[in-house]
């Protein structure tokens, strides 16, 4: 390894941890005492830190009572890795399905998470394609980067070809806002997601709270997150004293690639609601669940007086003629959280330190579709 990566290697130790023992980092580099110490010397020759006991910390940066550094005694150049400095402490490359819906909202977060940390976050966009998911994966592979977030665009990795790539990476991985139950064995991988399940059972409680007994289900099941939605849903009902019934979950994935096709479904789902005494219906995705009240609308159904609607994901639910009580995933927290988690295990200093799997809590955001 050459000096000048070693001494690299110093500086993200220190912005990471604070400090750093010279005989752990030799050791973890594999390298020898000496050598680190001789690097350290250059270093603080430099004023990029200060030598201690049997190691280092970072420069302290003298500051006058205004915040900025005395004239002639400012922060040595390259002294910081955070926003604002010459190099980025480490280079995170993240890989989502979309760009367009949802998930702009979890890479605000990572991107907010990345700036504070002064960390580089390159962004690539699969499409839900599995193929363009791995060729960019290869990408980031070749690139060099120092951790991955990655959403599959599988609703599980099982048996996958994505699962097997991750498995080959040599840099930290954490998967988002996807399950990695059935994916344990296959290398130290983390995940950061939204409790689905806990967000169904928010929006069913909520339309128990206001009477409602009949509760529909309305969903595409080719959407990741139709199974935790679906188990959420039973689980709140069953709590509720209310019997399992499957008829109650309603599919609108047959014709979602054809407009006029899926109003049709939709007019048919509302007309099963209608037959059934139906008085309620939790609508994933937000668009369908403003289809669903349009269709309510034209046929002069008042929501929420008849009709009650909770929209799933509030990307969209506001901005419907009556605006739309929607379950939100905090999607900015679990990008947020990703990323650190990611540098968090770039930065560890045991290989072998407890690997997480995270899930956040959606929380509702009660609108006129619920509320007389």
């Amino acid at each position: 390894m050459l000096s000048e990566d070693r001494q690299q290697l110093i500086l993200r130790e220190l912005a990471l941890h604070g400090s750093l023992n010279a005989a752990e980092f030799a050791a973890k580099l594999g390298t020898s005492g000496m050598t680190v110490r001789r690097d350290l010397a250059v270093l603080a020759k430099r004023g990029l830190i200060e030598r201690v006991h049997g190691g280092a910390v970072p420069a302290a940066v003298n500051t006058g009572a205004s915040g900025n550094a005395p004239a002639g005694r400012g922060a040595p150049e390259g002294a910081s890795w955070r926003p604002g400095g010459r190099r980025p402490l480490a280079t995170i490359g993240m890989i989502v399905p979309s760009a367009s819906y949802y998930f702009p909202g979890v890479i605000r977060g990572a991107e907010a998470a990345a700036q504070e940390a002064g960390v580089r976050l390159v962004l690539g966009v699969s499409n839900y394609s599995g193929a363009e998911e791995r060729r960019q994966l290869r990408r980031l592979y070749e690139h060099g980067v120092d951790g991955i977030l990655v959403t599959p665009s599988e609703p599980s990795l099982a048996g996958t070809e994505t699962l097997e790539l991750l498995a080959e990476a040599a840099v930290p991985v954490v998967v988002v806002e996807r399950s990695i139950d059935n994916a344990l064995d296959h290398g130290p991988l983390e995940s950061v997601r939204s409790d689905h399940v806990r967000g169904a059972e928010i929006a069913v409680n909520h339309l128990l709270g206001l009477g409602h007994r009949k509760i529909a289900l309305c969903l595409r099941e080719s959407s990741p997150t139709a199974s935790q939605l679906i188990d959420g849903y039973h689980l709140a009902m069953q709590r509720a004293g209310q019997s399992h019934n499957d008829a109650m979950v309603r599919s609108m994935s047959r014709a979602q690639n054809d407009p006029q096709a899926h109003r049709l479904v939709v007019d048919g789902i509302l007309d099963w609601c209608t037959e059934s005494r139906v008085t309620a219906a939790i609508v994933h995705t937000d668009e369908d669940a403003l289809q669903f009240a349009s269709a309510c609308q034209e046929r002069r159904i008042r929501v929420p007086e008849d009709f009650a609607i909770i929209a799933y994901d509030d990307e969209i639910a506001a901005l419907g003629a009556t605006p739309l009580t929607a379950v939100a995933p905090p999607k900015f927290d679990v990008g947020h959280q990703a990323l650190v988690m990611c540098l968090n295990r770039i930065g560890a200093r045991r290989s072998n330190s407890a690997l997480q799997r995270v899930s956040l809590s959606p929380t509702l955001v009660v609108r006129d579709s619920t509320q007389l």
